[in-house]
């Protein structure tokens, strides 16, 4: 019955909008690239004649999509129903076309994800020893007894299911496929993967090896294999995939020692899609030792992990900004390898699984809790390091395990004044600047970098002169505990300065292909990556700076 319903749909999904009605077109041998293109809702909500279960609208809008590409000449890498999208590989006609198409919401590059350098220290011994991070974190002070209610999603390079020092019944897992053949999710030969699973679950008591975050075996866990035994680079879409299968496998919490630069509208929107549906996503940082934004952690649904070491103190890799949320251990961490051994190494990656360790912990012993009630937990009660209150190293803190148990027992955390947490969007138009305050409750106070500040809740400002500008909100409860936020915000005269050589001005509405320069506050640009809305000076990836105008 199932594909009756499809075929016999198949042949309206012109009419009613789903498909994109550009008309054949042949696929030129120019260079292509890996994109995500998102379907607007509206072209994808189309009244069908019959009712379908959640799996059979899942199959529908696959084949939409695939007719979507077929429409245009191309093939369906994978579709993504969730968020109404289709990964393809486009030519330039191929994309200047979807320009044009009114079904289209947005399209743009289907982000690289990598497993983050990690430093390698010394091989550990086979007698049993508690790692210094799950001391740090206060792990041994809560009981992971009622572990069994949570699971954790482990997205890494797979599982090495018969080291002796980690659980084998009852994990489950999920292979790559396709472009993205990663092999089986019960092979790990990397490391890397099972050395986070040792950090979040290895088994204590058995005379061997470490000890894990949730030592007892009671944790479930599922195991998404995205990268393969080499480590190599996964895409942003194979991450949104993975989301799906974390959540059609029961788990709780993603825990992703993964990145890698530029964002993704589509993965944006699949994290927080996931997180209103009850998800906590929690990621590493970054081993840059710079101020850049890493993705998915730099995403406002995604708890962003900072690396500390055994004396407390920020990691020198440890990448720092304003999305920096908490931080865990992360220099020479011993757990499990996947030759059957111990390994201790260094990087976010390790920090990351610390804190997915504690959040299901925690949970655990709280499972009426909602994903936000836990995330607000741990970062009002972590161990506060560097500048007073969220800072751009350490975020709230040092994550603390009891301490975050006893704040949930107070009625999930809403029988103590919970700790403020300042965040913040805006817009600009010319000189004037518009904030939107996503902070909690209490009272607020901006600065505006230009001396000029205020205490309203959402506001607009006018700056005297185009410049960039460090605008701080701070936000402070009823207790007098206080968090702070910082984000560079940067605004232009009206008018924009003549390009260079004659060269167009960069337009946030253009579409920029390989080759292309523009100018851009003063200076002259080439495009080394197809792109709309990439700003030249932020995104390095996409435009190289070729120099100042004259």
């Amino acid at each position: 019955m199932k594909h009756n319903i499809l075929t016999s749909t198949k042949h309206t999904l012109l009419a009613l909008g789903v498909a994109s009605a550009l008309g054949a077109t042949t696929a030129h041998a120019a260079a292509s690239e890996r994109m995500i293109v998102t379907l607007k809702q509206e072209s994808m909500a189309n009244a069908l004649p019959v009712a379908l279960s959640q799996a059979e609208m899942a199959d529908f809008k696959s084949q939409s999509l695939e007719l979507f590409a077929n429409d245009i000449n191309a093939q369906a890498i994978k579709t993504l129903p969730n968020i109404n999208a289709v990964v393809m590989e486009l030519t330039p006609e191929q994309l200047k076309q979807l320009e044009a198409d009114g079904n289209v919401a947005t399209v743009e590059v289907d982000p690289k994800r990598f497993v983050p350098e990690a430093i390698d220290a010394s091989i550990a011994p086979f007698a049993e020893s508690t790692p210094y991070g799950i001391t740090m974190v206060q792990a041994q002070l809560v009981s992971d007894a009622a572990a069994a209610n949570r699971k954790v999603c482990i997205m890494d390079t797979g599982y090495h299911r018969d080291h002796e020092d980690l659980v084998s019944v009852g994990v489950t897992g999920d292979d790559g496929y396709g472009s993205n053949d990663t092999g089986l999710w019960h092979n790990d030969g990397h490391g890397h993967g099972t050395h986070v699973a040792g950090t979040i679950a290895a088994l204590g008591g058995n005379g061997t090896g470490v000890v894990g975050v949730n030592a007892s075996g009671n944790l479930k866990l599922h195991i998404v294999k995205v990268f393969n035994d080499s480590g190599r680079w996964a895409y942003g879409s194979d991450l949104i995939e993975a989301i799906n299968q974390c959540e059609a496998a029961g788990a709780n919490v993603t825990s992703m020692s993964l990145g890698g630069s530029g964002s993704s509208t589509a993965e944006r929107n699949a994290f927080d899609q996931s997180y209103q549906r009850g998800m906590l996503h929690i990621a590493a940082a970054g081993n840059g030792g710079n101020s850049a934004l890493s993705y998915p952690a730099s995403y406002d649904n995604v708890v962003s992990v900072a690396a500390v070491d055994s004396s407390e103190n920020k990691a020198s890799f440890s990448q720092y900004n304003s999305q920096v949320e908490i931080a865990g251990p992360g220099v020479g961490v011993n757990s499990t390898w996947n030759n059957g051994g111990y390994r201790s190494i260094s990087g976010t990656s390790m920090a990351t699984p610390h804190v997915s360790g504690v959040a299901a912990l925690v949970w655990s012993n709280f499972p009426q809790c909602s994903n936000a009630q836990i995330r607000a937990a741990l970062n009002a009660t972590a161990k506060d390091k560097g500048a007073a209150g969220r800072d751009t190293s350490y975020g709230h803190g040092i994550v603390q395990a009891k301490a975050a148990y006893d704040y949930l027992a107070q009625s999930c955390g809403g029988g103590v004044d919970p700790a403020p947490v300042a965040n913040f969007t805006f817009s600009t138009s010319g000189l004037t600047a518009t904030f939107t305050n996503g902070s909690t409750a209490g009272t607020y106070n901006w600065t505006f970098g230009d001396g000029n500040s205020s205490s309203q809740s959402s506001l607009s400002h006018t700056y005297a002169q185009a410049g960039s500008y460090d605008v701080t909100l701070k936000v402070t409860n009823s207790a007098g505990d206080f968090d702070t936020v910082v984000k560079q915000v940067t605004v232009e005269d009206a008018v924009t300065p003549p390009g260079c050589s004659g060269l167009s001005a960069w337009s946030a509405s253009t579409f920029y292909r390989v080759g292309d320069r523009v100018s851009y506050k003063g200076y002259e640009y080439k495009s080394t990556w197809w792109s709309r809305g990439a700003q030249p000076d932020i995104f390095s990836n996409v435009w190289n700076k070729v120099g100042k105008c004259n």
